[in-house]
C-alpha cells in the first residue's frame, strides 16, 4: 500500500478489485500495538491474512513451483509466466484487472528462457480471461491451483479456470470527507472530541488511534 498512516476500520464487505488498489487489510486490530506515534504491526504473518492476498503473492508462488518468468510483448500485463507438461504449454498473463490463462497444445513452440520476450497469439489455444472485478472467489488461488494442476498433467484445466458468473454489486464509495475528518470517526458520529472505542484505545478526527486507557 502506500505510506499513508494506518488506520483502523471494521471490515462490511471483501471484494477483488484490481492489482492497484490502494487499500489492504494488514491484520486484525487484536494483533496491532495502538502508540501515540500511530499504529504498529505485528511482527511475522498476521493472522488475518491467509494464503494468497496480493497478486505478486501468487507471482512468488509461480516461480517456487517452477514457472517461468517472462516478459509479455504487451504492455497490458504486469507480469506473464510460463511453463510446460508433457504435451502442453501454458501461459499466465497477470494484468492490472484481472489474470489470462492460455493453454496451447504443443511444446516445441517456446523456448522458456527466464524473462524473454514472450509474444502472445490469442489463436494458438484456449485463452480465457478472469476478471477480478465482482468475483465472489479467490482468483489468486484458483490460479495457483490450476498452476500446480498443470504441472501435474490433470484433466480439465479450463474448468479450473473458468470465470465465475455473479450478479455481486459492489459496494458504492463512501462519501468524501473534509480535510482533516476521519471517515470512521464520522461513522461513529464524531463531533470534534475523542470517541472512546475499547480497551483504552481511543480514536481522534484525524483518523489517528490512541491508547488513552479507560
Amino acid at each position: 500500500m502506500s505510506n499513508r498512516p494506518l488506520k483502523w476500520a471494521r471490515i462490511a464487505d471483501i471484494n477483488y478489485l484490481n492489482w492497484n488498489c490502494q487499500n489492504t487489510i494488514e491484520c486484525l486490530a487484536s494483533e496491532a500495538k495502538f502508540t501515540k506515534d500511530g499504529i504498529v504491526l505485528p511482527s511475522g504473518d498476521s493472522r488475518s491474512v491467509n494464503g494468497l492476498a496480493r497478486p505478486y503473492d501468487l507471482a512468488v508462488f509461480l516461480y517456487k513451483i517452477g514457472w517461468v518468468p517472462r516478459r509479455a510483448a504487451s504492455k497490458m500485463y504486469r507480469m506473464a509466466y510460463s511453463a510446460q507438461n508433457r504435451t502442453q504449454t501454458s501461459l499466465i498473463l497477470m494484468r492490472k484487472n484481472g489474470i489470462d490463462v492460455q493453454i496451447i497444445n504443443d511444446t516445441s513452440m517456446d523456448k522458456m528462457i527466464p524473462n524473454s520476450a514472450l509474444s502472445i497469439s490469442r489463436s494458438d489455444g484456449p485463452f480465457i480471461g478472469q476478471p477480478f472485478h465482482g468475483s465472489l472467489s479467490n482468483i489468486l488461488e484458483r490460479t495457483a491451483d490450476f498452476a500446480q494442476a498443470f504441472l501435474r498433467n490433470e484433466e480439465n484445466l479450463e474448468a479450473m479456470v473458468e470465470p465465475l458468473q455473479t450478479t455481486k454489486i459492489l459496494p458504492k464509495p463512501p462519501p468524501k470527507v473534509r480535510e482533516g475528518e476521519d471517515d470512521l470517526y464520522s461513522a461513529l458520529g464524531g463531533a470534534g472530541e475523542p470517541i472512546y472505542l475499547s480497551d483504552g484505545v481511543w480514536l481522534t478526527s484525524d483518523g489517528g488511534a490512541h491508547d488513552w486507557g479507560r
